[in-house]
């Protein structure tokens, strides 16, 4: 049995991507048979997308993690990226193994982090749930939602890891906040929806009614407003805000188990189809994962899916399982065996 070093560093090394074949190869068939420990892996990838860069005590948690769960410091790696990722991986699982609470030694939001709540709706799940304060909250599939047992103070802070829609109950004295990695949605009371995927490129708010107000956590300039039929899109990788519009039909059709795709790219396509299929997407082409696609699918299969988008943008599709690989026609290589 691997120590938990070892461990650690094998899960490190598949999430930063320096896993050599045979050792992706091994954890992804070991996580087939163990969905504890693939729930984990899930976990510990929200943990470093939404909390690592704000950590300002790095050291002083994983300090906290090697006594809590008594292993030696791990040796430096070739890259100091790795390393930090290594023991924040650690502090993740330590943060994880004591209760969701915990989170939040970490998170400069809450004032208190006791008696929090935690919502989720795993993979192919839509879950539908009322808060404290009466607003409705509807998780799609491999979603979290953390919040306090009781709103106190002028804010109801609420955090997403995943993808919500929100029926938010209105209150002029205390804002509606839903915090994510790298937005914070204000709202004194409307409907609107939030999508926070930790492997998406971007964080999109779509406004349904009311007013919403945006604001980017590291550019603490002037908020940008969206109204009805509105959608922004905060893009990770260079921090601009940008708007469009937004039908309603279009906002959060999943609540219905629906597909709506809006000239949508086939990779924002996959990740879509994977959370409600459970189901991995392997692209070896850069350029398939731009194609873009218009369709509405209501009960179609994920077959009956791919095979429909196919026809309307050609690529060589393989099914190895419960995985699909994806590539450009034009670059398909004969193999022999």
């Amino acid at each position: 049995m691997k120590n938990i070093d070892q461990k650690y560093e094998e899960y490190a090394r598949y999430l930063t991507g320096e896993s050599d074949i045979a050792e992706k190869q091994n954890l992804l068939e070991r996580l087939e048979n163990d969905a504890d420990e693939k729930e984990l892996i899930g976990k510990l990838k929200a943990f470093w997308n939404n909390y690592s860069p704000q950590i300002d005590s790095a050291d002083r948690v994983w300090q906290m993690t090697s006594q809590k769960l008594e292993f030696t410091e791990i040796k430096p790696t070739r890259k100091r990226e790795f390393n930090s990722f290594l023991r924040y991986a650690a502090a993740a699982i330590f943060l994880l193994s004591i209760g969701i609470n915990s989170y939040f030694l970490i998170s400069k939001w809450i004032n208190n982090p006791a008696d929090m709540i935690e919502y989720t709706a795993k993979t192919g799940e839509v879950k539908e749930f009322v808060l404290p304060d009466g607003s409705k909250v509807w998780l799609n599939s491999e979603s979290t939602l953390i919040l306090p047992q009781k709103f106190e103070g002028d804010k109801r802070n609420v955090f997403l890891i995943g993808e919500a829609y929100f029926k938010v109950e209105k209150n002029l004295k205390k804002p509606f906040l839903v915090n994510t990695s790298s937005i914070v949605v204000k709202v004194l009371g409307t409907s609107f929806s939030v999508s926070n995927y930790l492997n998406d490129p971007d964080v999109t708010t779509s406004l349904v009614e009311g007013k919403v107000e945006l604001q980017n956590k590291t550019d603490k300039g002037e908020a940008i407003v969206l109204k009805p039929s509105q959608e922004a899109t905060f893009n990770k990788s260079d921090g601009l805000i940008s708007v469009q519009a937004k039908p309603e039909a279009l906002v959060a059709p999943w609540r219905e188990g629906s597909f709506r795709f809006y000239n949508t790219s086939l990779i924002s396509i996959a990740h879509q189809l994977e959370r409600k299929f459970n189901y991995e997407f392997v692209f070896i082409d850069k350029d398939v994962e731009s194609y873009r696609f218009t369709a509405d699918f209501e009960n179609e299969g994920i077959d009956e899916i791919l095979e429909l988008l196919n026809k309307a943008h050609s690529f060589d599709l393989k099914k190895v399982d419960r995985r699909y690989i994806i590539s450009a026609l034009n670059n398909k290589k004969e193999s022999k065996e």
